[in-house]
């Protein structure tokens, strides 16, 4: 007897017909398909590659309303054996591995749905088609960046014979990767966040792909989570407990990288001008030059304040007091500091033409009457005595407004919620 491989017909019923697949060689006779007859169904049985059954519990897959084409994603040939393409290996996988499903029911526009009960597994051509697309651009993109290694080592070993490979996107490869990103940005490494600010880059310029309603929309967006991350720094520089040189550094930093918040402090369009910036003030032997902690300037009139920075830690008012017990002084930081800005803005308003002709090339500045600010302190710490005296003390300070840290940090709270308000 010759040597037979593929499919026979071993029955015709007046329902359907059933066919046999056949390999001699391998000793393989077993139920391959049945077509009925009087409804648009067919049945295949998957096999295995030498026989024998193809899933741990799927027996059959049942086809309604194909016409006799099959949907994507199933082989259409004996061959193979019947059963799921091999773009879909993992999707059979996890249901074999997971599932007791012993028949998979594939409707043309049918429910996809698991039956547990009846251990069948609904699907549709539509289903099919997404897992399909979804697997075999995985498929492709790892084949693509075997190949492009590949090539890069030929051409390393062999520069002379292999040419450099040539970059290509497999499409829905980006898709794919998003979509196991479990939402959390430490997730993304320094090269991960780079190639996704370059990539934003360039499609904000083309106005064809992000329209002007998606850019706001992610621009309110970045803002929000840019201020949450500000904010959340700022609380917690005001956790910190020791007071000196450091911390006063470290707030000096931080404004320094958030500079944006001086247009909440001076309450108008302002920028950071200058960070310990030269005011003036040298005698002849070169000494006693004045330095402020922040020059910031108006960026319409480019009028510059002053900003003097002390930390949250730094005493307002002394701790007992002066008269009574609702008057207390202030602490000598606080008047020192109040003195150090004045005696800063009258040595650069005294100096004010040589000091602007020596910064030519560094942007034009103004001094009309020049603001000055004293960020010191947390109300916080004081009690409603000490408040009053305070307040007092601060609404009759007309050259120098004074602002305490707790309070900035509710501006910066309150754009914060303004942000969100929807």
């Amino acid at each position: 007897m010759a040597d037979f491989k593929g499919e026979k017909l071993v029955k015709t019923l007046a329902t359907k017909k059933v066919y046999d697949y056949i390999d001699t060689e391998k000793g393989i006779n077993q139920i391959s398909r049945e077509i009925f007859l009087n409804k648009d169904q067919i049945v295949h049985y998957p096999r295995g590659f030498d026989g024998g059954e193809k899933y741990k519990t799927i027996k059959r897959f049942t086809y309604n309303g194909f016409k006799g084409k099959l949907p994507v994603g199933v082989f259409k040939s004996e061959n193979y054996g019947w059963g799921f393409t091999k773009p879909l290996y993992p999707f059979t996988d996890y249901i074999d591995d997971n599932y007791d499903f012993d028949e998979v029911v594939i409707e043309k526009g049918g429910k996809v749905q698991m039956d547990l009960k009846s251990k069948k597994l609904y699907l549709n051509e539509t289903s099919l088609d997404v897992l399909q697309n979804s697997f075999k651009s995985i498929f492709k993109k790892n084949r693509a960046e075997v190949d492009f290694v590949l090539q890069i080592n030929l051409h390393k070993i062999f520069p002379s014979s292999i040419a450099p490979p040539t970059k290509t996107y497999i499409s829905d490869a980006l898709a794919n990767s998003l979509a196991s990103w479990g939402n959390s940005i430490d997730e993304f490494s320094d090269a991960d966040k780079n190639a996704i600010k370059d990539l934003f880059d360039k499609l904000s310029i083309g106005t064809d792909f992000l329209t002007s309603e998606a850019l706001a929309k992610t621009k309110e967006l970045v803002d929000t989570k840019y201020i949450q991350a500000t904010l959340k720094k700022f609380k917690e520089l005001m956790a910190l407990r020791t007071d000196g040189e450091s911390l006063e550094k470290q707030w000096q930093v931080f404004l320094k990288d958030n500079s944006w918040i001086f247009s909440s402090i001076f309450a108008q369009p302002v920028i950071l001008f200058q960070r310990e910036a030269y005011v003036g003030g040298k005698t002849i032997d070169n000494h006693n030059g004045k330095f402020n902690d922040f020059l910031i300037k108006n960026s319409l009139s480019d009028n510059v304040s002053f900003l003097e920075l002390k930390t949250h830690k730094t005493k307002l008012l002394e701790k007992t007091a002066y008269r009574g017990d609702d008057v207390f002084s202030t602490t000598k930081d606080l008047t020192g500091c109040i003195v150090q800005v004045l005696n800063q803005r009258d040595n650069f308003q005294k100096e004010f033409y040589a000091t602007k002709g020596k910064s030519k090339g560094k942007g034009n500045f103004e001094t009309f009457n020049s603001k000055c600010v004293v960020l010191i302190g947390s109300t916080k710490d004081l009690d409603e005595n000490q408040k009053y005296s305070f307040e007092l003390f601060r609404s009759n300070s007309r050259d120098v407004e004074i602002i305490t840290f707790d309070e900035l940090q509710t501006k910066i709270e309150s754009l914060q919620k303004v942000m969100t308000t929807k």
